[in-house]
């Protein structure tokens, strides 16, 4: 495994999955401003300070800097998220040092992308989105799983500790059956909420 040194950027109470963006604001300040378009820096997603405590090799997105726009005192940073990496030190809380987690051998069971393109329609014709036929159109052109969960619980899932547990497993195939899951029950409090507006 390889180790390497980046900035750190800490994120409260988000996530960035890999494969997916992210727009974050923070405070100008002299560290946020040496923040460039085409950087490459770590977002670690924090509760509280026990994270910042224990840290050692919890996970964090190795990102690239879509774009950085100054906006009175804020700037507003668009990460997009590349992979995993692993913590392995702090270095003054501005850098980290990591390493790259080797890639598992996942295979590509058929059956269960198919089941979470299923539940990730019914979701998409239950909420009734703008975008829906573009969305399953790019649901049916991912092929990878490991693209596919993270870009599916990025765009569904939006209770931090959730979103977090699922970014916190590293197996695509374990990521994917508890994101079923997690379909499944939103598609169920959906539904019910839309029989008992309609009485």
């Amino acid at each position: 495994m390889q180790e390497r040194r980046l900035k750190i950027f800490y994120l409260k109470r988000k996530v960035i999955f890999p494969y997916c963006t992210l727009a974050v604001f923070v405070k100008q300040t002299e560290e946020s401003g040496e923040i460039r378009k085409g950087d490459r820096i770590l977002a670690y997603a924090i509760r509280s300070t026990l994270d910042l405590i224990f840290y050692r090799n919890k996970l964090a997105t190795l990102s690239e800097v879509l774009d950085a726009k100054i906006d009175k005192k804020m700037i507003k940073i668009m990460l997009k998220g590349l992979e995993r990496v692993k913590l392995k030190k702090l270095v003054e809380y501005r850098h980290a040092e990591f390493e790259f987690i080797s890639p598992s051998k996942t295979e590509q069971n058929e059956s269960v992308m198919d089941e979470l393109r299923k539940r990730s329609q019914e979701l998409i014709f239950l909420i009734n989105v703008e975008e829906s036929d573009k969305l399953i159109k790019l649901l049916n052109y991912i092929v990878d799983l490991n693209q596919m969960t993270d870009f599916i619980a990025n765009y569904f899932i939006m209770n931090f500790r959730t979103r977090r547990r699922l970014y916190n497993i590293t197996d695509a195939h374990r990521r994917a059956l508890l994101l079923i899951s997690e379909l499944e029950a939103l598609i169920r409090r959906l539904t019910k909420k839309r029989k008992e507006m309609a009485i």
